[in-house]
């Protein structure tokens, strides 16, 4: 885990092996996201490529944790 300081005006520098290994460049996009007590930096546009990707899936989340259940009953 890289451990980073906010500046006085609020910003932080991205470490040199994080920004090598995620191809991070001057201008590169970057969304933010904060969840509960952290804070989640993205990619650029990586959602889109899962865009869609549940569509025409029908979803039940009721009978998934009803198989789930059983499964671990059958284990026991």
């Amino acid at each position: 885990m890289e451990q980073v300081t906010v500046s006085s005006k609020g910003q932080i520098a991205i470490p040199k092996q994080v920004r090598d290994e995620l191809n991070l460049d001057e201008g590169t996009k970057l969304n933010l996201q904060v969840r509960g007590h952290e804070i989640v930096l993205s990619k650029g546009d990586a959602w889109k490529e899962l865009e869609g990707a549940g569509r025409g899936l029908e979803l039940d989340l009721a009978a998934f944790k009803k198989a789930e259940r059983e499964l671990e009953e059958s284990r026991s």
